[in-house]
């Protein structure tokens, strides 16, 4: 089971998941209630966006993936990008 995050973490990691993942920002409060609130810590999380319907968010080893039948060249290109940035934080 994972930790909790913090919420200014989970935020950081949600702004990167909105601007470059297109992630939709009226799901911010559920993300971070699922990681930094809930009892039952939230492993990986279903954001879409850019990455089709399965664009997941993963806590245990902070990195974005999606279904690999859904990958492309953009898809791809879009997974480094978040992941690269997923590292800094």
């Amino acid at each position: 089971m994972s930790k909790k995050l913090d919420i200014e973490k989970i935020n950081e990691i949600y702004d990167i998941l909105v601007h470059i993942g297109g992630a939709h920002e009226f799901e911010r409060e559920g993300f971070i209630y699922s990681h930094c609130i809930s009892e039952h810590c939230c492993e990986e999380w279903r954001f879409c966006g850019k990455l089709g319907f399965g664009g997941k968010y993963r806590s245990l080893t902070n990195t974005v993936d999606c279904y690999i039948e859904d990958m492309n060249d953009e898809r791809f290109a879009i997974i480094n990008k978040i992941n690269s940035e997923l590292s800094l934080i």
